[in-house]
Parts: C-alpha cells; structure tokens; sequence
C-alpha cells in the first residue's frame, strides 16, 4: 500500500475537519453574539469646530456672540502662547557662537478663524519684547476659507527652528505685545485680528539635577484662565437634542489623572461625567507639572437642553427645558471636590445667559462662566489674575470670578 497516499489522505481529512468546526464556531458566534454598535467619540459643534473646511452651519449664534458673520474673527479662547525652551542663547544673532548652557525661549501661538478669507490673505504674528520693541514677525499657514468656515492656524510658514534659534530666542521675563494680522495686498486691506500681552514668568528647577545648577526656567503665567468655564449645549451629534457640555482649566495636574464632574438638580444628583485625559496642554520644554495647565472636557450624555427629533428618541434623557430651576455642577480631583459652577434653567427653557461672551465678542455659542475653585490640587495660583490678564491682558466685561 501506498503509505504516502495514506499519509496525504489523513492529513487532508485533518484539516477538512479543523476548518469545519471554525466555520461552524463562526456562524455560532454570530448567531450567540449580535456585532455591537460603534460609540463614536464626542465633537465639537459644528459651528466651533477647529479642522480644514469644515462647515459652520450657525451664522447667527456667531453674530449673537458679537462677532459678525461676514468678516473674518479669531475665536478667542482658542488664543493660546506657549514658550519653546532651548538649552543655549543666542544672545548676538551675528555672534559666531551663542551662550551656551543658559536657557532661552521663543513664542509659539496657535488660534482658531473664522472665514471667509480669500485668495492673497496672509495671516502674521508680530512679536515685540517686553520693552515695546519690534522682535519679529512670523508668517502662519494661512487657509483660503468661506464665510462661516473655521481652520487651526498653528504652523509657521517662513522659519525654521534653527533661524528662529538665532533671531527669535531671549532670556528674559515680563510682558511680552504680540498682534496678528491679517494682510491681503491683492484687496489692499490690513486688520489687526487681535493684539494683547502674554506674561513670562519664572522657576527654579531641581537644583539636586546637576544642569539645573543656577538656571531658571521660563513659562508664560495662565492663572487668568482658572476660574473661568465654557458651558453650552453641544449640537454636534445631534442639533434636535443638544447634550450638555463643560470645559475648565486645572493647574498642577497629572495627563492621567481622573477628574469626574457630577450634576446636581435642585439639589439632587442626576448624573455624572468623567475626563480621563486632558483636551489640550499648556507648558514649557520642561513640563514641570506644578506649572503645567490642562483643559478638562465633560461630556453630560444623557442631559439634553430640549427635544425636537419627531420619531421620539431619547426618551431616557433629562432634558432641562422640561426642567426649569436650580443647577449646580461639583467636581471632584483626587478625592476631594475641586470645583463648584451654578446656573439656572429659566420657565422658557433656557440656560440663563450672563452675556459675557457676546459683550466681550468671544465668538461662538459657549457661554463664559465663572467657575469656584476649592482645595489646594491646583497648587500656587493667583486668584486676581483674571482682572488684568484675561484673554492675554484683555480684561473682561461684565464677568467677575467667584
């Protein structure tokens, strides 16, 4: 007998038999185990969100918000100033050398715009130092966009990081102008966008580290931005049902580090939300954390401001202008309550607006709101900053913190 023939034969039954019973595994598990649905992660609303082209489809909570629907604006609270370290100065551009180990920094900015801007715009940032002085311009990618269209504006388009090493470095503290422009030659026009002051301030690091023997580090000073919050009714995934949401700032806090809000009606608990991660960062090169700034993002899935789906969905939802009265949001940061916001739901159904975002033409459909900041998580802070600082020393109108 042929035992190869045998061998090939057995094996083939082997396997015939192993691929019956995956198949049938198969069609068992998808029989036993219907295929979940996908939970997609919250968004920005439409008419805030921050990527290329993207449609704003609500004009008039723009222009409600004091910035008009036809011109070009920055959302301002998207205005952000960071320092990049270096680890040498060039202190002479024309030096041969720069000094070396000595810490310097240069401004990084980031914002959001709003359109429409059109072919030929050039946006730029001019950079004084602390005296006044002009220190240097640096040209942004500059989108082409339609009326009612945001972009992220971050990227430089004219320097590298060893030109800006050269003219763009400096070793020292203090109130630093800056303004963006906006420029186009073909349509003659030249507006300033935004012009304000962003105050470097400095710490000692670990001088048991032996680089860090006498030096400082630099990083520009955000405490204005802590007891202020955005509080609006998201319509992102849904305009019929817009779900409650809240951003805040925290200082001193870890990129791990749970934070969980919980929202109270009348008194009585009615849902929470927990932030495992923050949305956005502000820090230096070094990143020590007790100077670090963190924007916290709470997602109230099954709070609603109103319901307009005609088929009846969300029938499980809480929805606040069938509930007027009293709100109170406490949230809780290592174990102890950190923050406390109120706001009321009048008989209309609305949210009660403080007006602060349009009188201060903030831009957007979230409201600023003054937020109490309880404990001692956030470290050392300076609770008046808000009243010189705000918006990068632009004081607002008709806000006062808690």
């Amino acid at each position: 007998m042929n035992t190869e023939y045998l061998s090939t034969n057995v094996f083939l039954r082997k396997t015939l038999g192993v691929c019956s019973f995956i198949i049938a595994l198969s069609v068992f598990a998808q029989a036993q185990f219907p295929k979940l649905p996908k939970f997609e992660k919250p968004k920005l609303p439409k008419n805030e969100q921050t990527t290329p082209n993207t449609t704003n489809t609500t004009s008039a909570a723009a222009s409600n918000n004091g910035t008009p629907s036809n011109q070009p604006f920055l959302l301002k609270r998207t205005i952000a100033v960071q320092p990049r370290r270096f680890l040498r100065w060039w202190k002479n551009p024309s030096a041969a050398e720069p000094v070396y180990d000595t810490r310097s920094w240069s401004p990084e900015i980031r914002f959001a715009i709003n359109g429409p801007i059109a072919s030929g715009s050039q946006i730029t940032v001019e950079f004084d130092t602390a005296d006044g002085k002009p220190w240097f311009t640096q040209k942004m990618r500059t989108p082409i966009l339609d009326a009612d269209r945001w972009d992220d504006v971050k990227d430089a388009d004219d320097i590298n990081l060893e030109q800006l090493e050269k003219k763009g470095t400096i070793a020292q503290s203090g109130l630093f102008p800056f303004r963006i422009r906006l420029k186009n030659a073909l349509n003659g026009t030249d507006t300033v966008l935004f012009s304000g002051k962003y105050k470097i301030s400095t710490y000692t690091p670990d001088q048991k580290i032996p680089e860090n023997k006498g030096k400082k580090e630099f990083y520009v000073d955000e405490d204005w931005r802590l007891p202020m919050s955005w509080l609006w009714l998201n319509p992102q995934n849904n305009e019929d049902a817009p779900i409650l949401c809240l951003q805040t700032w925290f200082k001193n806090s870890g990129s791990s580090e749970d934070i969980e809000a919980f929202l109270f009606y009348n008194g009585k608990q009615i849902v929470n939300s927990k932030s495992a991660s923050p949305e956005q960062v502000l820090t230096n090169g070094d990143d020590e954390q007790p100077f670090r700034y963190s924007l916290r993002m709470f997602y109230f899935s099954t709070v609603r401001g109103s319901n307009q789906n005609k088929y009846g969905a969300y029938r499980d939802s809480f929805f606040l202008d069938k509930n007027p009265g009293e709100y109170e949001i406490k949230i809780m940061r290592k174990g102890e309550l950190a923050r406390s916001l109120k706001f009321t739901v009048g008989a209309d159904g609305k949210m009660k607006d403080n007006g602060v975002t349009a009188a201060n033409k903030i831009g957007g459909i979230r409201s600023l709101v003054p937020i109490q900041i309880i404990g001692a998580a956030d470290g050392s802070w300076n609770k008046t900053a808000w009243q010189s600082d705000a918006f990068y020393t632009n004081p607002l109108s008709g806000f006062s913190a808690q």
